[in-house]
C-alpha cells in the first residue's frame, strides 16, 4: 500500500513538473547552388596593348612598336553542357596606343596610334575547380580605327596624315573565375594582326605607303551575368 501511495505521488509530481520531453528537430540541410556559366553577361576591361607597326616605302621599309593603356567594355552568352562552355563575345575598347620612329628619310619621323579596338569572339573552355573557374582559348574577327603621320622632324610640322579602319584576325587565351553565382573576373591575353592598307601615294610620302600593324594585348575584366 505505502508503495503504492509512493508511485501516486511520483506521478503527481511529474504531472506538476516542466513540459514533457520533446525530440529535438533536425536541421534541414539545404545544398548551395552549384554555380552555372550559361547566360548573359557584360562587364568592362582594363590593359595595356602593344604594337608592332610595319612601313614599306618605294625602295624601303622601317619598322618600329608602339604600346598604351586600354579601356573598354564587353558582351556576351555562354552554354555550358558538363563542364564544357561554348559562348560568343562582342566587345569594344578605347585605345591610347601609339608610337614613333625616324622614318628611313631621318628629316622625318613615322608615327602611328590606335584610336579604338573592337572584336567579335568565340569563345570554347572546361571548368575547373568545382565549376568556380573556367579556362578558355578564343579566336575572331577584329577591327582598328589607326592613324598613321609623317612629321617633320626639326619644323614637328604634319607632312602627311592618314587613317584607316583596318580588319583582320584577334586569337589568345584566357582564365576567368567565379566571384559569386554572378559576378566574375578574368585575366585574358589576345594577339590582333590586321590586314594591310594602304595610303595613296602623296599622303604619308611622295609614293603609296603599305601599313602594316599586330597588337599583343593583356587586360583584366570583370563580368556580370544574368
Amino acid at each position: 500500500v505505502l508503495a503504492l501511495a509512493g508511485s501516486a505521488q511520483w506521478a503527481a509530481a511529474a504531472d506538476l513538473g516542466g513540459a514533457p520531453y520533446r525530440r529535438p528537430q533536425e536541421e534541414v540541410y539545404s545544398p548551395a547552388r552549384p554555380f552555372s556559366w550559361t547566360g548573359f553577361y557584360v562587364g568592362a576591361n582594363v590593359g595595356y596593348g602593344g604594337t608592332t607597326s610595319d612601313w614599306g616605302f618605294d625602295g624601303s621599309s622601317l619598322s618600329h612598336t608602339g604600346g598604351g593603356g586600354l579601356l573598354g567594355a564587353q558582351i556576351g552568352y555562354n552554354i555550358q553542357a558538363g563542364r564544357a562552355v561554348f559562348g560568343i563575345e562582342g566587345d569594344l575598347t578605347s585605345s591610347w596606343i601609339d608610337g614613333t620612329s625616324a622614318c628611313p628619310n631621318a628629316s622625318f619621323s613615322c608615327d602611328h596610334s590606335i584610336n579604338w579596338m573592337g572584336s567579335l569572339r568565340g569563345r570554347l573552355g572546361l571548368t575547373i575547380n568545382d565549376n568556380r573557374t573556367l579556362l578558355y582559348g578564343t579566336g575572331g574577327i577584329a577591327w582598328a580605327d589607326t592613324t598613321w603621320t609623317t612629321t617633320n622632324a626639326l619644323s614637328g610640322a604634319t607632312f602627311g596624315t592618314y587613317s584607316a579602319t583596318q580588319q583582320g584576325w584577334v586569337a589568345g587565351a584566357g582564365i576567368e573565375h567565379m566571384l559569386t553565382q554572378n559576378l566574375s573576373a578574368k585575366v585574358e591575353y589576345l594577339y590582333y594582326n590586321f590586314d594591310t592598307a594602304t595610303a595613296p601615294a602623296g599622303t604619308l610620302d611622295g609614293g603609296a605607303t603599305k601599313l602594316d600593324l599586330s597588337s599583343q594585348v593583356v587586360r583584366f575584366g570583370l563580368n556580370l551575368k544574368f
